[in-house]
């Protein structure tokens, strides 16, 4: 993979290094080899631990059904910083899907200073890759992650994680969720993924509070709802750098996480009635 000369220049010298970081991991099949070992020996027991009896897992068969000649885009709301890594850990113990996972994340922090190249790599094995750069004159460099998405998308094996939201959703009523971004939707049409949507509800940011409410028994439920393969098929013929088959594609993935965040609702709704 290749990032523009130009696009480059745009990034600070700390924006340069911690690219140069993420993308030695992520673009060397025996680093990314390593760094996943990682991620299932050390990261997953953590995470399990603490999500322990919390867990929930809704329609998981849909996903272990799957015969796939090509990569996985699971499509998630965002509530909590720890989501996807939660759905990850428990996903990877039932599938043979994950042999590579990525995770698109804002460059802000991870990928604009030394300590979150830290904690990129002590948290994710750095699989927080690509970064998204906020800045227009930016832009180029933000393409060519996703380039390289597209291109990992087309092996089987290959998990990419991303909220269509783009940012955490931050109110009070956690089924109400964002507009989707449009490099989503650029994404989806250019790799053709398995898009693999999902609702994820029970986590807050609060790490030691949430690793102490699992302990003492006090913590809600982590609920995660699979749903069945978004067919977009009716875009497939569309240019993927237009802005509006991205938004189309966008919403109608969205719309599917909706309906899964009210199956979730009715699923909270049962647990608290049997306690």
């Amino acid at each position: 993979m290749s990032y523009p000369t130009e696009a480059l220049s745009k990034l600070s010298w700390a924006e340069r290094l911690a690219l140069g970081c993420g993308r030695w991991v992520n673009e060397n099949r025996r680093a990314k080899a390593v760094a996943m070992w990682l991620t299932w020996t050390v990261t997953r027991r953590w995470m399990s631990w603490m999500s322990g009896a919390r867990m929930h897992l809704v329609g998981l068969d849909k996903v272990k059904a799957l015969h796939l000649d090509r990569g996985i885009l699971l499509a998630s709301n965002h509530r909590s910083f720890f989501d996807m890594f939660m759905v990850l850990t428990h996903l990877s113990r039932h599938t043979p899907h994950c042999q590579r996972a990525y995770f698109p994340v804002r460059s802000t922090f991870f990928y604009e200073n030394l300590l979150g190249v830290v904690v990129n790599g002590l948290a994710s094995s750095m699989a927080m890759f690509p970064p998204i750069y906020r800045d227009p004159e930016k832009a180029d460099a933000t393409r060519a992650g996703l380039d390289f998405l597209t291109a990992e998308l087309a092996r089987p094996g290959t998990l990419v994680g991303i909220h269509p939201e783009g940012t955490r959703g931050k109110g009070p009523d956690p089924y109400e969720l964002l507009p989707a971004e449009p490099g989503f939707g650029r994404v989806v049409l250019m790799a053709k993924p398995v898009v693999v949507p999902l609702f994820v509800n029970g986590m807050t940011n609060a790490f030691v509070r949430e690793c102490r409410s699992t302990l003492d028994g006090t913590g809600k439920p982590i609920i995660v709802v699979f749903g069945d393969p978004v067919d977009v098929s009716e875009h497939a013929g569309a240019d993927p750098h237009k802005l509006r088959p991205q938004v189309l594609v966008g919403r109608k993935v969205l719309a599917e996480i909706a309906r899964l965040g009210e199956v979730e609702r009715a699923y909270r709704a049962e647990l608290g009635a049997r306690a």
